[in-house]
C-alpha cells in the first residue's frame, strides 16, 4: 500500500502539478495565520506604530498622566451606520485601550442596534450621528457626546474669506471627555430668570451643549424664592429689569463662597440698572453704550458686514491653547464693548479676553439716520469685547466673572457649526470652574498634508538633465561596439 502511494506521488503530473499547489496552499495558510496572530498581538499590546505624516493616533504625556488617574472603567462607543465605520477614528480609540485597561472600546452599528440610545438619559437620541463617539462612565452616570465637529479644527482664511479645516483634535477631545465623565462632582450652572433675561428657549443651544458636556443646568429666580445653594456658576444673560438690593446681597454672599458669574450683554441692554451695574463694577466690568463696528482698514477683523466681528484673542492662560491650535475664531454679531479693565483694588484682577481691530468704533444705532458709518465724536480705537475678572475675598476664596458683549455667539446654531465657540466655551468653563472642569493643553494635529515646496531649483534641473544624458550614454554603450562589426 505504501509503495503504491510513493509511486503515485512520483508521477510527473503529481510532482509538477498538484504537489506545487499543495505546497503553495500551505504557505498561503501559514502567511494568513501569521498575519492574523501578529495583528492580534499588535492590537493587544500596542505594537502598531503610526507612521502617518501627522501622527494622528499618537498621544502625549498629558494624555498618559490623565489616564493614569482613572479608577473606574470608561467605555468609548464608536457609532457607525450600516458597516461603514470610520477606521481612522477606530484606530485612535484602540490606542486609548492600549494606554489603560480600564478603557473599553465598543463599535456600535446603529442600524443593527437602534435601541442603543435608550441606554442613556436625556436627548442623546437627537444628538448622536454616525461617526460619533459616546464617552460613558457607568459608575458616575456621566457621558459626553463627541461628533464630527469635535474632531476637526477650522481656521479663517483671510484671502478667501472662508473657514477651512486645519487640524485634527482627536486626542484633546477624547482625553478631556474621558477624564470629565469619570468625575463624581458635576458642576451646576444656574440661569438667572425674573428680570427679562434671555429665556431658556433662546439659550437652548447653549444649554444643550453644556448638558452634553456633563454640566447640570437649572433656572434660578431669586425674586420667587429660589436660592443659590448648590450653584457653582450663575449665568446672567441680558437682564432688562434691575435686581433688588436683597438679590445683589445674595449674589455677593454667593461670590464670597467661591461662586462665579457668566455675564452676557448686547448693545440693546439698558445701562441704567443701578444695582446690577454695581455688581459688574465690583469686578471691573463697565459696559459702554453703542454697537461695535469694525473699520475697513482692519482686514480680517470682520466677516462680510462690519458689525460681524471676528475678535482677536489676547494671549492668556485661557486662550493660549486655542491660539496654538488655530482655534481662535469667533463671530460676534452686533457686539457691545466695555471700558478697558483696570485693577481698582489689590483684591481684583481683570483682563481683556477678546478685542476688536485697532480702528474699530462704537456707533449709536438709534441716531436719526441709523447709519453705522463713523461719525465725529464716536469712541474709536481697539475695543474690549470680553473681560475676565477674579476677586479674592478675605478668607482666600476666589470668585470669578466673565462678561462678553454679545449673545448670538452662544445662541446661534450657525455659529456653533462654523466657528470655535464650543472650544471657547469649554476653555471658559475651565477658567470659571477650575476645580470642576477638565481642559488639557493638547495641540491639534495637522489635518492636511502640507504641499511640497522646492527650496532650490538646481537639484531638480540637474535631475531632469541627468535622465536623458544617462539614456544617451547607455545607447552609446550598446551601439558603439556594433558599429565595428
Amino acid at each position: 500500500m505504501m509503495m503504491k502511494i510513493v509511486k503515485f506521488l512520483r508521477r510527473p503530473k503529481w510532482r509538477f502539478g498538484a504537489y506545487s499547489v499543495l505546497v503553495m496552499s500551505i504557505l498561503i495558510a501559514i502567511g494568513v495565520l501569521t498575519n492574523i496572530v501578529i495583528d492580534s498581538l499588535e492590537t493587544a499590546y500596542g505594537w502598531r506604530r503610526d507612521y502617518s505624516f501627522n501622527g494622528y493616533t499618537a498621544t502625549g504625556e498629558e494624555t498618559q498622566a490623565a489616564l493614569d488617574t482613572l479608577t473606574e472603567p470608561v467605555t468609548l462607543y464608536l457609532l457607525y451606520s450600516g458597516g461603514d465605520m470610520d477606521s481612522q477614528l477606530y484606530e485612535v480609540l484602540l490606542k486609548y485601550r492600549q494606554l489603560n485597561p480600564l478603557i473599553i472600546v465598543k463599535p456600535i452599528d446603529l442600524v443593527r442596534n437602534p435601541g442603543f440610545v435608550t441606554l442613556f438619559e436625556g436627548d442623546l437620541q437627537s444628538s448622536v450621528t454616525a461617526d460619533s463617539v459616546v464617552v460613558s462612565c457607568e459608575t458616575t452616570g456621566n457621558y459626553r457626546i463627541l461628533d464630527y465637529s469635535d474632531f476637526l479644527t477650522q481656521g479663517y482664511n483671510i484671502e478667501t474669506g472662508e473657514f477651512e479645516i486645519e487640524g485634527l483634535a482627536y486626542e484633546k477631545s477624547v482625553t478631556e471627555a474621558i477624564v470629565y465623565v469619570s468625575q463624581t462632582d458635576v458642576p451646576m450652572i444656574g440661569i438667572s430668570q425674573g428680570h427679562g433675561e434671555l429665556s431658556t428657549d433662546t439659550l437652548a443651544t447653549l444649554i444643550e451643549f453644556l448638558k452634553s458636556n456633563s454640566y447640570d443646568v437649572e433656572t434660578v429666580d431669586l425674586l420667587s424664592g429660589d436660592t443659590l445653594d448648590g450653584i457653582d456658576l450663575l449665568l446672567i444673560a441680558d437682564p432688562y429689569k434691575d435686581f433688588t438690593a436683597g438679590e445683589i446681597e445674595t449674589m455677593k454672599a454667593f461670590a464670597r463662597n467661591g461662586g462665579s458669574f457668566f455675564v452676557i450683554r448686547d448693545y440693546t441692554d439698558p445701562l441704567d440698572l443701578t444695582n446690577y451695574q454695581s455688581l459688574l463694577r465690583s469686578y471691573g466690568v463697565v459696559p459702554l453704550a453703542g454697537v461695535a463696528v469694525a473699520s475697513e482698514e482692519d482686514a480680517g477683523s470682520y466677516y462680510g458686514e462690519r458689525i460681524y466681528l471676528l475678535p482677536y484673542f489676547n494671549s492668556l492662560d485661557m486662550t493660549v491653547p486655542l491660539i496654538q491650535s488655530g482655534m481662535d475664531v469667533l463671530l460676534l454679531v452686533g457686539a457691545c464693548a466695555f471700558e478697558p479693565p483696570e485693577q481698582t483694588d489689590a483684591s481684583l484682577s481683570a483682563v481683556t479676553v477678546l478685542k476688536s481691530g485697532k480702528n474699530a468704533y462704537l456707533r449709536d444705532p438709534s441716531t436719526a439716520d441709523g447709519s453705522i458709518e463713523y461719525q465725529e465724536g464716536d469712541l474709536r480705537g481697539e475695543l474690549t469685547l470680553a473681560v475676565l475678572a477674579a476677586r479674592m475675598h478675605s478668607d482666600g476664596t476666589v470668585s470669578r466673572m466673565f462678561a462678553i458683549g454679545n449673545s448670538t455667539v452662544f445662541t446661534d446654531e450657525y455659529i456653533y457649526q462654523r466657528t470655535f465657540n464650543q472650544q471657547f466655551i469649554m476653555q471658559l468653563m475651565g477658567e470659571l470652574l477650575p476645580q470642576k472642569t477638565v481642559t488639557l493643553n493638547i495641540i491639534a494635529k495637522t489635518a492636511l498634508h502640507p504641499g511640497l515646496t522646492v527650496q532650490s531649483a538646481a537639484p531638480a534641473i540637474a535631475l531632469l538633465a541627468a535622465l536623458p544624458a544617462l539614456i544617451l550614454l547607455l545607447a552609446l554603450y550598446v551601439l558603439l561596439p556594433r558599429r565595428n562589426r
